[in-house]
């Protein structure tokens, strides 16, 4: 245990020295990277070179491969020749054999002599073609292998340096904001949810020598986790539990009788608007600054309530030393003044009512203070203010009692813009308030953060406020996710609405016939003249002969031709067709049930900025530092 007690001390202190930089952070987004891309010339292999052999080399080829069958033609061949040749010459010259035996050996041997010859003539040309096609052949087979492998070696290496740009692609960045909003609300969250965003954007202003300040009405101590990462840090951290520590706070000491008067009556009124049925906030502010203008010293709640039971006449002064009798006669002196009306009576004890229970815990308080609430509010460092009253009447008006005293000190409050308000739970107070805070706030420089609840009556008022970034975390409830998604806003997509098969099949079977025939007769005539002549001289006289002769000759040539032919067809063809059709429609950007589905740290972040709206999808998990390949700076673009 002792060995796991170690790792995660020590991943704990590498997840504070990560969160704590000096860099504006309300969560990461997760950005996909770019899958790797197939190089371009991976579609694109060399090709190889087409070498063609010569015609003439492909002859010889042929003819190599038949050369000894070539050679016995030729010597066939010049037998034949021979024998014939030979026969020829005996048929004219019968007294010379030797001769036509001479004859015939001279004509089989040329014969022989030139099958040999043809032979020799061709393998020594399919020789030097063979060579130098072999010599093309191989060179070209050279290059086409130094290519391939080129290419192979550039395919690999893009393919690697996409694999490693993919690993080392960061997949966590940063959230900020673009503009320099004076407020940010966010709406929605469960206690986890904004502990982690507490975390997750209060560190680095921590880190950067800003104060945060922290109004804790939600009763779930959503800020402590920043308190211990703080403190372990080394950063200045005051946590003050009310009404537990309401006098070492000392709320209302360093307020004067109008201010007191003002604070408690806008109180009442932001408790009970509901119930009043005119504004008594004046008379309250009244009766509260007449109470304060005759006590001295700091002002207490104790005094306060003495104070009002004395203008009712039910003050006990022998038993009681909450005032002086100075205080006293003063208080007593101005009884008349204030008069003994109903209305005023009720709202005397209306007032003493509520203030009584903060009396009591700072009677219960050990420790008292006279610095006032001004010194709760750090000039550097994490401050927290938090409600922890057991029944929600008294602990209702705690938080008003404090949200107002801190909107009274947002009046006088120089701006620094080094300074962050934090208000958890703001729904508990009312719309009127919050915006009245916001204004002095922005007045004083003051970076206001309102954590609501709930996105419903009044609060919706709030949305997308000018000079305001939102924030919209878990929304359980289908109204109010309705309701973001709604302000979120919808955007034209394309959506498949459409996919159609066609399928076919065409069967075609078909005959034809022809017949046909010709016929034709051919006449020709042909004359034939001849005639010759003899004469010859002799020891004994000579003679001579003369003659000639006629020929005619006829032809007729009969032809007929007759065809027919029958032809039989038959074809098959099979169509496939495949439609998708898409149509555009106007839906949210955001569904509701993605709103009510979000995890605890997840949030929907909108911006307006110079740009545009800008819609961003980011996670407050301060424990994301600790993941692989989170980036330190915002993504670009």
């Amino acid at each position: 245990m002792t060995g796991q007690n170690v790792v995660v001390a020590g991943r704990t202190t590498d997840m504070w020295e990560r969160l704590f930089q000096p860099v504006e952070r309300w969560g990461w987004e997760f950005v996909k990277p770019v899958p790797a891309t197939v190089s371009p010339e991976a579609a694109n292999p060399p090709m190889a070179e087409q070498v063609y052999a010569p015609h003439d080399y492909q002859l010889r080829e042929k003819r190599a491969k038949r050369a000894w069958i070539g050679l016995i033609g030729y010597l066939v061949l010049a037998f034949v020749i021979a024998v014939m040749i030979a026969g020829m010459v005996q048929a004219a010259v019968k007294e010379v054999p030797m001769a036509v035996e001479l004859t015939g050996d001279i004509v089989l041997g040329l014969g022989v002599l030139l099958a040999i010859w043809n032979l020799v003539r061709t393998l020594r040309r399919f020789t030097v073609m063979k060579r130098d096609y072999t010599a093309r052949y191989n060179a070209a087979l050279e290059r086409y292998n130094s290519a391939y492998a080129s290419w192979q070696q550039r395919v690999a290496e893009h393919d690697q340096r996409e694999a490693q740009r993919v690993a080392a692609a960061m997949r966590w960045y940063p959230v900020q904001l673009t503009t320099r909003p004076a407020r940010v609300d966010v709406f929605g969250g469960t206690e986890d949810g904004w502990a982690s965003l507490l975390v997750t954007m209060g560190s680095p202003l921590l880190a950067a020598g800003s104060s945060v300040f922290l109004l804790d009405f939600t009763d779930l101590a959503v800020g402590d986790n920043l308190g211990v990462a703080a403190r372990a840090k080394g950063h200045a951290v005051a946590v003050h539990e009310l009404p537990r520590d309401l006098a070492e706070l000392g709320i209302i000491a360093d307020l004067d009788a109008t201010e007191l008067g003002e604070m408690v009556a806008e109180t009442m009124h932001t408790m009970n608007r509901t119930q009043f049925g005119a504004d008594l906030r004046g008379l309250h502010t009244d009766l509260l600054t007449a109470v304060a203008e005759r006590l001295s010293g700091p002002l207490t709640f104790a005094k306060v309530v003495a104070g009002l039971q004395v203008f009712r006449r039910v003050y006990d002064a022998g038993s009681d030393d909450t005032l002086s009798p100075d205080e006293v006669r003063k208080l007593n002196s101005y009884v008349d003044t204030v008069g003994s009306t109903d209305q005023t009576q009720n709202e005397l004890q209306a007032l003493e009512g509520e203030l009584r229970g903060l009396a009591r815990a700072e009677r219960a308080a050990e420790k008292q203070t006279t610095a006032g609430f001004r010194a709760a509010w750090p000039v550097r460092g994490y401050s927290v203010v938090a409600t922890r009253a057991k029944t929600g009447r008294h602990r209702r008006f705690v938080e008003h009692m404090v949200f107002h005293r801190t909107l009274q000190e947002l009046h006088t409050r120089e701006a620094t813009g080094r300074e962050t308000l934090i208000v958890a739970g703001a729904d508990q107070i009312g719309l009127e308030s919050l915006e009245a805070m916001a204004r002095q706030a922005r007045r004083a420089g003051v970076r206001l953060v309102f954590l609501v609840q709930h996105l419903r009556d009044d609060m919706q008022k709030l949305l997308g406020a000018a000079g305001t970034v939102t924030l919209l975390m878990q929304l359980g409830n289908g109204d109010e996710a309705a309701n973001a998604a709604e302000f979120i806003g919808r955007g034209y997509k394309f959506e498949l609405s459409q996919l159609t098969l066609q399928v076919g099949r065409t069967l075609t079977h078909g005959t034809a016939s022809t017949e046909g025939g010709s016929s034709s007769v051919q006449r020709s005539r042909g004359y034939t003249y001849g005639g010759s002549s003899s004469s010859s001289t002799g020891p004994n006289g000579g003679s001579s002969s003369s003659g000639s002769s006629w020929s005619t000759t006829n032809t007729t040539t009969h032809s007929r031709e007759q065809n027919w032919s029958s032809t039989v067809s038959q074809s098959e063809a099979d169509s496939q067709n495949r439609g998708v059709t898409a149509s555009r429609v106007y839906e949210f950007e955001v569904e509701p049930t993605a709103l009510q589905g979000l995890a605890p740290t997840a949030f929907v972040m909108v911006e307006n900025g110079v740009s545009g709206r800008r819609v961003l999808i980011g996670d407050c998990n301060p424990g994301t530092v600790l993941l692989d390949r989170v980036a330190d700076r915002p993504r670009i673009g």
